[in-house]
């Protein structure tokens, strides 16, 4: 488990790198936030080989041809490329999830891009409905899991993804999620509101809004919402493009155990 406490920069220009796989080569892809001043614009760099998800999480944005609020995001396919705008009002954060080209296992065989006079292909925005007001616990059930919810964003099945799933939760006061693993894929889990502890087989860390971990294929993990009210988190799958192709056990229960 690697532990990112504040991982959103609260100042703006800024860019962190959160994961980088340059100097973690066991990870499966990595992770990067920015924060831009209103007006800012960048450009995202694109690669061949390699598709990436961004996703607001405070502030607007207009790329694509449209403009984006918190929990709305970019999907790009693989050959994208792209620019961004931070619109008038607060500063906007962004955090962009990139997978390693070649790990997991993909639903089809990538298209060859051409070679003579390439056209790019524009990146597309990708629908991520910010979690439901009042802290409900909407969405998809998961198995091992009480009062939550989870809205599976980007994936094979939204956008065709190859290598990456991006996906928000929500976590009524209380809501768990029982110590679990994904064998093939690794994992972060950005908490956006609330707060709560994160899971472990031996305990671990209370999270607070803006604390990130980033978990290792194969890890136990889960998560305790607080009492004290509802949670919503961002979170994803480097390596695998759904939770079916990430793998997934719950931890058996210990003998003995209540």
């Amino acid at each position: 488990m690697i532990l990112v406490p504040a991982a959103v920069p609260g100042t703006a220009p800024a860019f962190r790198r959160l994961i980088d796989p340059e100097l973690l080569p066991s990870a499966h892809g990595g992770l990067i936030v920015e924060t831009l001043p209103p007006g800012v614009r960048i450009e995202q760099h694109p690669s061949r080989v390699a598709e990436s998800v961004t996703v607001v999480l405070s502030g607007r944005i207009r790329s694509a041809g449209r403009i984006l609020g918190p929990g709305e995001g970019l999907y790009h396919p693989p050959g994208s490329a792209g620019g961004l705008t931070a619109l008038p009002g607060a500063p906007a954060a962004i955090l962009t999830a990139r997978p390693r080209p070649g790990t997991g296992s993909p639903l089809r065989t990538p298209t060859p891009l051409p070679t003579a006079r390439p056209e790019t292909p524009r990146p597309y925005a990708v629908p991520l409905a910010p979690p439901p007001g009042g802290g409900a616990a909407e969405g998809a059930a998961v198995p091992g899991s009480a009062g939550t919810g989870v809205h599976w964003l980007a994936s094979a099945e939204t956008v065709g993804a190859r290598r990456i799933t991006v996906a928000a939760s929500t976590f009524a006061s209380g809501g768990s999620h029982d110590l679990h693993r994904h064998a093939a894929a690794d994992e972060f889990f950005l908490l956006v509101s609330g707060g709560g502890r994160h899971l472990t087989a031996t305990g671990g860390p209370h999270l607070s809004r803006g604390d990130l971990v980033y978990l290792p294929a194969g890890e136990w993990h889960g998560f305790q919402t607080d009492r004290a009210g509802p949670a919503t988190a961002l979170h994803g799958y480097l390596g695998a493009p759904s939770l079916e192709r990430a793998g997934y056990q719950l931890r058996p229960a210990l003998p003995g155990a209540a």
